[in-house]
């Protein structure tokens, strides 16, 4: 069988609805923003109007982050309808990073928002994870794409779920969410979409 169609089955199996939510946070993000029925006109200015991609503008609309990061090739985060300031990490790479020593080095900045397209090997997009991490607030969220597409992805995965500056996440299936805020326990979370 099919190594997405078993991920899938197991995703069902395990995934609930904000009725198996405890977390105040989560919660009103599944009640608020993942199960927001609103037929946003925005929807229509949509590259792609997948499932995934609403929710991801739902998410994105929910937030409302000043700067979006986004790392990998093949834009999900369409330019064209949110007000935040958009950098593509190539561009950013290019610009504003100074490589030394193979060691990349970030000016005092702060993303409130990355999205990690997983178009890289494991091991470079650990390494661009470990990378962002002076990068985070409290408040900053991170949004890892297609963390079922493959076994290595969701190795990648369960790495990041372990790590120890890691609070909450949230395995949406298409994509997976992670948060850092300290006042919360360490916690996973399987919802369906």
């Amino acid at each position: 069988m099919n190594h997405l169609i078993i991920s899938y089955l197991k995703f069902l199996w395990n995934s609930k609805d904000q009725h198996g939510v405890h977390s105040p946070f989560v919660f009103d993000l599944v009640t608020k923003c993942f199960y927001d029925k609103t037929k946003f006109p925005e929807y229509s200015l949509l590259k792609n109007t997948s499932k995934k991609n609403k929710l991801l503008f739902r998410v994105v609309r929910y937030f409302q982050p000043k700067t979006i990061l986004e790392i990998g090739n093949s834009t999900e985060i369409d330019t064209n309808i949110f007000s935040s300031e958009i950098t593509k990490f190539e561009e950013f790479q290019k610009n504003k990073l100074s490589k030394n020593d193979n060691t990349f080095h970030f000016p005092l900045l702060t993303f409130h928002f990355i999205y990690i397209n997983k178009s890289h090997s494991q091991k470079t997009t650990l390494d661009y994870f470990e990378m962002l991490l002076p990068t985070i607030t409290n408040d900053s969220v991170w949004i890892i794409n297609d963390i079922h597409e493959s076994i290595e992805n969701e190795n990648f995965w369960d790495i990041i779920k372990k790590h120890p500056k890691v609070k909450v996440t949230i395995d949406t299936f298409h994509f997976g969410m992670v948060f850092f805020r300290v006042e919360q326990e360490k916690e996973h979370f399987v919802i369906r979409v």
